[in-house]
């Protein structure tokens, strides 16, 4: 597709917009301390890891050893820590998203979907304080829906014909492709994609990737 057709952009949150792999970890290990689970520990490396998977997948790939009514407890009991220590500790943001991101609203409608918790967006936007730069969102803990259906439902929603997905990880550009939107590989974040026609070393590469932007960098 070429760039010049873009009529908004659609982005993955962890890795591409900020890196809360800190607090997410506390939370995991408050919840597994919390039940008696002192054997299991994610670090912020495994939360990387890991990022951009459904919940359902994490815990068959990482907590299968628990039984169904163990995973059905410590998932409830990790939605109330992930929303604690979100709310008080947040992430760090890639350099420059809080910078660029006005700018790319003044030429492209925004959005966000991502395989998260439900709350887990609307935490990012409230601690970054850029909630009315996003014209919608959604998440796999919102609609039960994997990620290529929500990029659908944000782009009918919308009435998008030409949205790119900006996101990090092989399983995002998976679901760019299965959505039938162009994917932007995200290099600087969590993932590792082998091949991408677009691809950012930067956040502040989108800046001369899209049309109609002036390419003076905002200064930071």
């Amino acid at each position: 597709m070429k760039m010049q057709l873009i009529d908004g952009l659609i982005f993955d949150l962890d890795g591409t917009l900020w890196d809360a792999s800190s607090a997410c970890s506390q939370a995991w290990n408050a919840a597994f301390r919390q039940l008696g689970h002192e054997s299991c520990r994610f670090d912020e490396p495994t939360i990387r890891s890991f990022s951009g998977m459904r919940i359902e997948s994490i815990f068959n790939h990482h907590l299968s050893f628990l039984t169904a009514e163990a995973q059905h407890e410590l998932l409830a009991l990790y939605k109330i820590k992930e929303m604690e220590f979100l709310h008080q500790y947040g992430g760090r943001l890639y350099p420059q998203v809080k910078e660029i991101l006005p700018v790319l609203k003044k030429h492209y409608p925004l959005f966000i979907v991502s395989n998260c918790l439900s709350g887990y967006i609307e935490n990012f936007v409230s601690f970054s304080g850029l909630e009315a730069l996003f014209t919608d969102f959604e998440s796999s803990g919102n609609s039960g829906l994997p990620k290529a259906e929500n990029i659908r439902l944000v782009r009918e929603r919308n009435g998008l014909q030409h949205p790119v997905y900006i996101g990090d990880t092989k399983w995002d550009q998976d679901a760019a492709q299965k959505a039938g939107v162009t994917f932007v590989y995200a290099a600087y974040g969590f993932g590792d994609v082998k091949s991408s026609e677009w691809q950012l070393s930067g956040f502040d590469d989108l800046l001369n990737l899209l049309p109609g932007i002036a390419p003076a960098r905002p200064v930071v």
